[in-house]
């Protein structure tokens, strides 16, 4: 099983070796945005979350008044911030290499599971929804499509207010549409029905004007796949529900 989770040892580690080629330790270069600044804040981002992680352990056995954790505003501006530097870095590899560092990006996913964990909202999703849809491609096993769904569903509900208003619909790659239709994709993939329910439900609350047209190929897949039964009977239920011009609003 792979774990997404934000673990603060393991992140601070994957995080320096995947900027250890770029970064020069001996180069005390302290100007606004260096990459020696860019990994020291990193550091601070990370020793802060993990400091919420402890209160938060804590907190089973006090109040959370006494504790005086974190509120939701607080954990999205720790959050936000931790992602803004991360994709400044893969910025500065970019510049240097030509190309993006998956590693960085990658790490996008634990920050933005770490958000929603502790109840606080993402504002920007482009990395994470880049990230999944490459674990998406990759995963064939079906009980790992599971996890992969469960990880999916809980950056979908931390997206903010602005995100879910999806105004820019014009875009067919914008992330809030690519992660739901992900979602469903993933879900499928996994054969179990329960979990196609609820990705195929919230496919139809979030992206109602994709929903038809995504349950009408995920039919022309039962058989070009060769899907179980019991996967097969939960795409034609909602195929013969939402497929039909009419049904969706």
């Amino acid at each position: 099983m792979m774990d997404f989770s934000f673990n603060a040892k393991t992140f601070k580690d994957l995080f320096h070796n995947a900027v250890a080629g770029y970064v020069d330790a001996a180069d005390d270069d302290q100007t606004v945005n260096s990459p020696q600044q860019l990994v020291a804040a990193m550091d601070q981002a990370i020793d802060v979350m993990a400091r919420a992680d402890a209160d938060r352990a804590v907190q089973k056995n006090m109040s959370a008044e006494s504790m005086g954790l974190l509120e939701e505003k607080d954990i999205s501006k720790i959050g936000q911030y931790t992602l803004d530097l991360l994709e400044g870095m893969v910025a500065y590899v970019q510049n240097k290499t030509g190309e993006q560092s998956r590693e960085l990006i990658r790490l996008s996913v634990p920050v933005s599971l770490w958000v929603a964990r502790h109840g606080g909202k993402l504002s920007q999703i482009d990395m994470v929804v880049n990230s999944l849809a490459g674990y998406a491609n990759e995963i064939t096993e079906p009980h790992m499509l599971a996890q992969l769904a469960g990880v999916i569903r809980e950056v979908i509900d931390a997206c903010d207010d602005e995100i879910r208003r999806d105004i820019e619909q014009t875009n067919m790659m914008r992330p809030w549409r690519i992660l739901n239709l992900n979602y469903g994709i993933v879900a499928t993939r996994s054969h179990q029905p329960e979990l196609i329910e609820q990705a195929y439900d919230a496919l139809i609350k979030n992206l109602p004007q994709d929903a038809r047209q995504f349950f009408k190929e995920g039919m022309q897949q039962m058989d070009i796949v060769g899907y179980p039964d019991e996967v097969r009977e939960v795409v034609e239920r909602y195929n013969n529900t939402w497929g039909s011009e009419s049904s969706l609003h």
